[in-house]
């Protein structure tokens, strides 16, 4: 499939950035810059399947991506909340085509979808908004910021216990075999997900999901320019 077919093709833009970036102290930020770039390189590795374009570093405290599939987002959006420590993030996802050749990184890309995940930042800045906020959907742009601010708030809400549970069973891993590895019950386990609201939560996600699907074909072919 050529670039011009591919630029032709909606995708989801992402941009996220730190908040609160300004506070850091002069001494603190190399540190700081260093951790992010290794973030951001796990997250390539770890979604490579996902991406049309790689995350990238666009400004200090900024990176961007461009995603091929929704399939990604619940995960993606809890490791953006979780494994930078440093500083909260907060993501913008939009929806749209290019209009610029698809570079292997997400640098001098520009269109419709990154247009659309800048504005969503934006919202996400003045409404300080985390978990994602999403832009470009029509009039579904409200439906997927609900779902988004719903599992935000009850993702907050997650004792360190119900966290440790909930990320071992979301990589499939039993309740039985969660039970082995803590050295509790069953009914343990069966008690920190019902406290934690978990079936809820994960039929809600699985509603955001299908929502975001409707728009993004996960089977599309990656063409790249060459990247500078």
């Amino acid at each position: 499939m050529t670039n011009a077919t591919l630029r032709r093709k909606p995708c989801l833009a992402l941009i996220a950035d730190m908040v609160k970036s300004r506070d850091l102290q002069r001494r603190q930020r190399p540190g700081v810059q260093t951790r992010f770039k290794h973030f951001i390189d796990d997250l390539n590795k770890q979604y490579s399947r996902y991406l049309l374009s790689k995350f990238a570093i666009t400004l200090g405290d900024e990176f961007q991506g461009l995603l091929l599939s929704a399939d990604p987002i619940p995960e993606l959006m809890l490791d953006i909340e979780r494994k930078f420590e440093d500083r909260e993030l907060r993501a913008g996802i939009g929806f749209g085509t290019l209009d610029t050749p698809i570079q292997r990184f997400a640098i001098n890309v520009d269109g419709p979808a990154l247009h659309n995940a800048r504005a969503a930042i934006q919202q996400a800045k003045l409404g300080r908004e985390l978990g994602g906020v999403f832009a470009g959907f029509g009039d579904l742009d409200q439906v997927l910021n609900g779902f988004a601010r719903i599992l935000w708030f009850t993702r907050s809400k997650f004792t360190q216990q119900q966290i440790r549970v909930i990320d071992i069973l979301r990589s499939g891993t039993s309740q039985t075999d969660i039970a082995e590895e803590f050295g509790i019950t069953r009914q343990a386990i069966s008690k920190t997900l019902v406290s934690s609201g978990w079936d809820a939560y994960k039929e809600a996600e699985a509603g955001w999901q299908t929502v975001i699907r409707r728009y993004v074909n996960p089977k599309l072919g990656i063409s790249h320019e060459k990247s500078n």
